[in-house]
């Protein structure tokens, strides 16, 4: 960027004799004078300076007695003098300046920075419905409000940023890890039912009364802690009875049924050895692909790798290019091998186990077996695991008793 200053500002390479140099460079440094790639050049020194600076220091070399040459002019105010008489050529640099300057007032490229859970096309989908893309000016992104709208939008993401930088309009955002709402407090009086059938494996009462003990067989819907709690006389009998929101913890020992199948035969690609180059442009809303056409019985894929023209680190320009690779390939049928069965059912299975664990379900034990035929692969089986099994039941009905009592929120009617 500093080259590129001093190229449109316009510098000179010097060459310096005389009796006192250092003092000359002394007193251009305490003016703010700039001299760089000093060397010894014979009997001198040669060094480089802008033009700007090349009209102060006459007096400064009168002062320490040096001789000044310029030896060599560079930049754009040079470059400009030199072609002053050429009209087409003038015209042409000064519209490619305002060209750049037009460019200059839109977005060419959007950046997304610190999103796992949602992707990329998921972010920019968003921005297109609220009518945010690369082409349009600049002044039309107000980074204030699609941060906000972000955050509202996403509810994972907790923090969102958005700034313009060159033709870049920079997104980052932070998604929580925690979870993404604190659930609400129950108040209404409930039961804590089975939400499926299993054996309990532990319990842990929080509130209520526990209707099950570990060991026990329980069935979907059976409740497990009870928000009815009874509350007795001295003689014995139920005198009233205190509703609250039943509470706790109730794991189980649970089984899932697993059943899959997959066609023996599968579609393989192989490849021939021939291979084919061409180039693709981009520049706006048109495009233009060099590639030799394909035979009509020939199968191709393709790999692009496409660019982006820039000409700092933030200014991105609407051209884009890139090398096209293909390959030629073929396609048969062919049966799965041993091997290859064994991978693929495996990849379904763990695919299984995975959504599972997504859900907090530990699997303990697998007994999953694969069958064949001459068509299909099965795979059948039952997975044994452990799991919370517990589900809110509201309390609908409410026993009527002479001397009532049922708290909400902590509070006794």
């Amino acid at each position: 960027m500093e080259k590129f200053y001093r190229w449109v500002g316009g510098y000179m390479e010097m060459q310096m004799t005389g009796y006192s140099p250092e003092r000359f460079l002394n007193l251009c440094s305490a003016r703010g004078i700039e001299i760089w790639d000093l060397w010894h050049a014979g009997e001198g020194y040669g060094f480089f300076m802008r033009l700007k600076d090349f009209r102060r220091i006459r007096p400064l070399a009168r002062k320490s007695g040096v001789r000044l040459k310029i030896r060599q002019r560079m930049g754009l105010p040079f470059f400009l003098r030199k072609n002053r008489n050429r009209v087409g050529f003038t015209g042409g640099m000064c519209l490619f300046f305002v060209i750049l300057y037009s460019l200059s007032l839109f977005i060419w490229d959007i950046q997304i920075q610190g999103n796992r859970r949602y992707t990329y096309e998921t972010v920019t989908d968003f921005l297109q419905d609220r009518e945010i893309t690369w082409g349009m000016l600049k002044s039309q992104v107000d980074c204030q409000a699609l941060e906000s709208a972000l955050r509202d939008y996403f509810p994972e993401i907790t923090w969102a940023a958005a700034r313009i930088s060159g033709t870049r309009l920079l997104i980052s955002v932070k998604e929580n890890e925690a979870l993404s709402q604190i659930p609400e407090k129950q108040e209404t009086p409930c039961d804590v039912v089975a939400s499926k059938d299993g054996i309990i494996s532990s319990i842990v009462v929080r509130q209520g009364i526990a209707q099950v003990k570990a060991g026990d067989t329980v069935k979907e819907g059976q409740v497990l802690i009870s928000g009815e709690i009874p509350i007795y006389d001295d003689s014995g009998q139920v005198a009233a009875v205190r509703y609250v929101p039943a509470d706790g913890d109730v794991t189980a020992v649970t089984r899932y049924d697993f059943s899959e199948q997959f066609p023996r035969i599968h579609t393989v690609q192989w490849e021939t050895g021939r291979r084919k180059t061409g180039f693709y442009l981009q520049a706006g809303p048109w495009s233009f692909v060099f590639l030799l056409p394909e035979g009509e019985k020939e199968q191709w894929v393709y790999l692009t790798e496409t660019s982006q023209a820039r000409l700092f680190s933030n200014f991105y320009l609407p051209v884009y290019w890139g090398e096209i690779q293909g390959k030629e390939v073929e396609y048969y049928e062919s049966f799965y091998t041993e091997s290859e069965m064994e991978q693929v059912s495996e990849g379904i299975y763990q695919n299984f186990v995975k959504n599972l664990n997504e859900k907090g379900v530990q699997i303990i034990q697998n007994d999953v077996k694969i069958l064949e035929d001459e068509s299909v692969c099965r795979m059948e089986g039952t997975i044994t695991a452990l799991e919370s099994v517990t589900r809110i039941q509201e309390i609908t009905e409410l026993k009527e008793t002479e001397n009532l009592e049922y708290e909400r929120s902590g509070e006794y009617h």
